[in-house]
């Protein structure tokens, strides 16, 4: 191996390759970032056999090669050498990287490369593309609901599916639920779907962000395996990922079609009176009250070890009394990522789920956003659900 690569497309390059590669494993090529130099570019990759992602920018080859080398530490130099060309060159099984115009250089030991994974062909099966400011929103609107508990695997990701007409992205955890959707046509998706990591897609969200054409999702045959392709001006990253197994609940089923009470608030004026007062709430339940009343709202939280706290936010609300609880984080969660001034929960018990959506549309008008938050059961009211509308019990 033998080249001579820009230290700000290098550094690039190792940076996306890292983000697959392991904390730690006890491969230990899986440690290693994979560099594969031809004429003109340069391929870096990072792998932990679930989740690959290669980065391929350009460069002035002289002579071809392949080699891996220690990922965290190759990333920890090149990102602190100074911009500018930089050499890499393989000499008795060290790879040795020249910058500055000759005032430096750092030598790295390799590993053989040639037993480093290669990622899964994705032959056949549907493609979907996006643009990619398209994709990283409905990531960032759906994968914060994604569940961190092992024993529904299901739930460790985001449901992709779709239509002829539009693309959802939809993650749950039990607690709370978020569906991003787009209408449009970008693809075959079905409504079965396919589920996605949560970590292969904050990785390529991050790399859609910066995408400079829209984004490629290859679903092979078979549903075991997505490659994410995208291009960054010279830059080209794929990413491809081990698909969890379904099926996906059917969450269309929770999502209630008759909660009649409405209540409008300002986003941040609720996010700043959840914060200040979930600060007295059970470290556990992390439990708010929020109390309705005709166009009143107020947000309190008391405890034993924590004393109490209250805070009236103005609020747009009709119908009967009803108090009800709520876990302060999953509803900050949701609240952050609403894009929109004002949201509005759709409510109908203080037991059953309630609906939070944007108040009026969303900046991109091809675009819809839906989440759904399971409330608490208040100590007081556990055993009564609030009045009907439009009358008394």
């Amino acid at each position: 191996m033998d080249l001579t690569i820009q230290q700000g497309d290098l550094a690039f390059a190792v940076a996306r390759a890292l983000g697959s590669v392991p904390q730690k494993s006890a491969q230990p090529l899986l440690n290693c970032l994979l560099l594969e130099a031809e004429k003109t570019t340069l391929r870096v990759t990072g792998s932990d056999l679930d989740l690959t992602t290669s980065a391929t920018v350009p460069c002035l080859g002289r002579a071809p090669g392949r080699v891996a080398v220690a990922a965290k530490h190759f990333h920890e130099v090149v990102r602190k050498m100074p911009r500018g060309a930089v050499t890499l060159r393989l000499e008795k099984n060290q790879l040795e990287v020249g910058y500055g115009d000759g005032k430096g250089w750092s030598r790295f030991p390799v590993q053989k490369s040639d037993e480093y994974p290669s990622p899964p062909e994705l032959r056949g099966g549907v493609t979907v593309t996006l643009p990619g400011e398209t994709l990283a929103r409905l990531v960032e609107r759906s994968a914060y609901a994604v569940s961190e508990e092992t024993t529904r695997a299901s739930l460790n990701g985001v449901f992709l599916h779709g239509s002829a007409q539009q693309v959802a992205f939809v993650a749950t955890d039990g607690h709370r639920l978020a569906r991003a959707t787009s209408k449009g046509r970008f693809g075959d998706l079905t409504r079965e779907g396919v589920i996605v990591p949560a970590r292969a897609l904050a990785s390529m969200s991050r790399v859609a962000a910066e995408a400079t054409s829209p984004v490629e999702i290859r679903i092979a045959d078979g549903k075991g395996h997505a490659g994410f392709v995208a291009q960054v001006g010279e830059f080209r990253v794929q990413i491809t990922a081990r698909l969890l197994e379904g099926p996906y609940p059917n969450y269309e089923q929770v999502i209630p079609k008759d909660n009649p009470r409405s209540l409008t608030v300002t986003r941040s004026d609720l996010m700043e009176a959840v914060d200040i007062v979930a600060s007295h709430a059970d470290t556990n339940t992390q439990q708010v009250r929020f109390s309705l009343a005709n166009n009143k709202l107020s947000v309190s939280s008391a405890t034993t070890d924590f004393g109490a706290g209250e805070q009236q936010v103005a609020a747009e609300y009709q119908g009967e009394d009803m108090d009800i609880g709520y876990n302060a984080r999953y509803l900050l969660q949701t609240l952050r990522n609403i894009p929109t001034e004002k949201v509005v929960f759709r409510l109908k018990t203080a037991l059953s789920a309630g609906i939070v959506e944007p108040a009026g549309a969303l900046a991109e008008p091809d675009e819809e956003l839906l989440c759904l938050v399971m409330p608490l059961r208040l100590p007081d009211v556990a055993e009564a659900e609030p009045r009907p509308v439009g009358g008394r019990k």
